[in-house]
């Protein structure tokens, strides 16, 4: 072999050497950019929106449930995410009505969730939702509702009971479009829901899957098909209703291992009624006539206070837990949080029907310190702390029937800070009149209507009343400012 025979093999060798080295950088690089687009990959896995109902992942719900930011991305506000209620809604199969619960029209600032006979209400910029659970009312309502003629009327046949629920954060509004924190879909939808925004996931866990793992967890849980639906409830708050071997109720946690063998409330009760909006338990005894009334720290599940009364109807009336209204032999009164008499049981009914009047917070006590009685048919007005304001007398109490506005049955900050209160007076002439409802003194009366109306986020009460009664011409004046 000759010099350049020698040289030719040799730069053949560096050649084929350069192509080995040149191929093995290709398949690092290579490599190394499978690599990152795995990496990239699982990233973008991770970032893309997920959501689980009962732990089985739903592919057709898409990231516009969430509210985003103007960028696209999920939009978090204190750590807090909200939610469409409509998408929600179309995702369970829940009904979705424009407006809120019996209000006519297509208000789109408003809307109600209807999950079986249950209605939840929610409000564009409030931080207030209302629930409205109708049933078949019970003969002694239906008594109550009867006609002159003695026929049931059609229209209160139907029992409505409301329950008021404040929340951290208001309902937004967006782009025609209503969103909620997850506090409030969990209150209105009846589910416990979460959000992680490290992986972009939304949980959704329905009451009967959450019935199951308590039974898993808990050996001594009742059956839901037991209870009022109501108590299928505290199973968003990791409580459940369980039942010992005689048959008697208590709640139990299935959550905390901690509180496994223990109980929240004792199983010695013969029944159990679940308020979640006050956060009590009104429970009736197995071994007594008595009834408790027990208050539930739900982030901790545990018994905070209790009211125990030989009264065997009893019912919290206001979130404060210290007026309690009791009923014996169909006369109702007021008791405290000692067992001690705040109104006599002397009365036919106290309180009044919230489906007919707009932003009432408790039925039972008006601008946190009026309670409407009525005794023989006749409307009055106690304090919360038992004083007689005004005396049975007047046909009806609130003006429920406006055309011209929202129905009133108490107008707040009037002069001098006067509140004042709408009683019927003459019920043949359809005249109301307007008191002060701390002396009973008459402010306005003739009036045809007395009702609110919402102007410029603002709330004015008016009063109608006829200036010629022969024309029937009618009057309209702002009961806070020209009266």
């Amino acid at each position: 072999m000759t010099l350049i025979d020698e040289r030719e093999l040799q730069s053949e060798q560096e050649k084929k050497q350069r192509i080995a080295k040149f191929i093995i950088k290709v398949i690092v690089v290579l490599l190394v950019m499978v690599f990152i687009l795995l990496i990239l990959r699982g990233i973008a896995k991770k970032k893309a929106f997920k959501c689980y109902i009962n732990n089985e992942k739903k592919a057709n719900v898409t990231d516009r449930i969430m509210y985003k930011d103007n960028k696209g991305r999920v939009y978090l506000e204190n750590g807090k995410v909200f939610i469409s209620i409509r998408e929600l809604s179309n995702t369970l199969g829940y009904e979705f009505l424009n407006s809120e619960y019996k209000k006519n029209g297509e208000d789109r600032t408003k809307c109600q969730v209807k999950v079986d006979n249950i209605y939840t209400s929610y409000i564009a910029e409030s931080n207030q939702i209302y629930r409205a659970i109708v049933t078949e009312s019970s003969e002694e309502d239906k008594s109550k509702n009867k006609n002159q003629d003695g026929f049931e009327n059609i229209e209160e046949s139907k029992r409505v009971e409301f329950e008021y629920f404040t929340v951290d954060d208001n309902i937004k509004y967006v782009n025609d479009e209503l969103y909620a924190s997850i506090e409030a879909i969990q209150i209105g939808f009846d589910i416990s829901i979460s959000y992680t925004a490290n992986d972009n996931t939304l949980k959704i866990y329905t009451l009967d899957y959450l019935e199951n793992i308590a039974k898993n967890n808990r050996l001594d849980t009742a059956s839901s098909t037991e209870y009022s639906y109501k108590n299928k409830r505290l199973l968003k708050y990791g409580m459940v209703v369980v039942k010992d071997n005689d048959g008697n109720y208590g709640v139990a946690s299935y959550t905390d291992t901690n509180k496994r063998g223990t109980f929240v409330a004792s199983c010695k009760y013969s029944k159990l009624d679940f308020n979640e909006a006050n956060n009590t338990i009104s429970a009736a005894s197995n071994t007594n006539n008595q009834s408790s009334i027990l208050y539930i720290n739900l982030a901790n599940q545990e018994v905070e206070k209790s009211v125990v009364s030989e009264f065997s109807d009893m019912k919290e009336m206001t979130e404060d837990f210290t007026l309690f209204l009791v009923k014996r032999d169909g006369k109702y009164g007021v008791i405290n949080g000692e067992g001690m008499t705040v109104i006599p049981l002397v009365f036919d009914e106290i309180g009044v029907k919230e489906e007919k009047y707009s932003d009432l917070n408790c039925k039972y006590v008006l601008e946190h310190k009026y309670i409407p009685v009525k005794y023989e048919g006749k409307w009055g007005l106690y304090s919360t702390s038992g004083k007689v304001l005004i005396s049975p007398q007047y046909e009806d109490i609130g003006c429920s029937l406006c055309q011209s506005g929202d129905s009133a049955i108490i107008v707040p900050g009037m002069d001098n800070n006067v509140c004042g209160v709408v009683f019927l007076y003459d019920r043949e002439k359809a005249f109301y009149g307007v008191y002060n409802a701390d002396t009973g003194e008459r402010i306005a009366v003739s009036l045809t209507e007395v009702f609110k109306k919402v102007e410029n986020g603002e709330a004015n009460f008016y009063i109608n009343y006829i200036i010629d009664r022969k024309t029937s011409n009618v009057h309209t004046i702002n009961l806070r400012t020209e009266v």
